[in-house]
């Protein structure tokens, strides 16, 4: 099965495709990250539109899509705006035929690759060494949080607990 994992942010955007193997590793087909700079929203819109559209057209099979939640604190501005990126990265993937994507917490990523909830992005890319069958990682962060997500996202789907909690729910 393949997984794409999405790293939303307002001026950079990373993105992953992953193969689950039989050996419970993974293989890293796609990896790059977008700069969107300073420019105004509409431009950054536009260009993550146009980028995002060209990377799911490129794999029409995967079902399964992961993003992180933004983390905002305290800036209603900056909240704003990652959610209307957020609400972009949604309609491109609905207009796609893709289910809605599976929402992950920044600690719940970091927690599955590393097993700590709050370890730093240096243990987390050190950590996707070992899962990932011979890849070398990329140098830009976003794209190396977008494996992160993909990865988190395929050991919680492929969890027995978390299968277990889903068919219960499904009763």
């Amino acid at each position: 099965m393949h997984w794409i994992g999405i790293d939303i942010g307002s001026q950079a955007v990373g993105w992953a495709v992953v193969q689950l193997m039989p050996a419970g590793r993974f293989f890293l087909h796609s990896c790059e990250a977008i700069d969107l700079g300073k420019a105004p929203l509409e431009n950054r819109l536009s260009t993550l539109h146009t980028w995002l559209l060209d990377h799911l057209k490129n794999w029409p099979t995967v079902t399964s899509v992961a993003i992180e939640e933004p983390f905002v604190g305290k800036s209603i501005r900056s909240a704003l705006t990652l959610g209307t990126v957020k609400g972009l990265v949604w309609s491109l993937l609905l207009s796609q035929g893709k289910p809605p994507p599976h929402r992950l917490a920044a600690v719940q990523v970091k927690k599955a690759i590393t097993g700590r909830p709050h370890a730093d992005k240096t243990q987390v890319a050190a950590m996707l060494q070992h899962y990932l069958v011979s890849a070398e990682l990329p140098q830009n962060p976003h794209a190396t949080d977008a494996i992160a997500i993909a990865i988190a996202a395929a050991l919680a789907q492929n969890s027995p607990i978390s299968r277990r909690l889903k068919s219960r729910a499904e009763r």
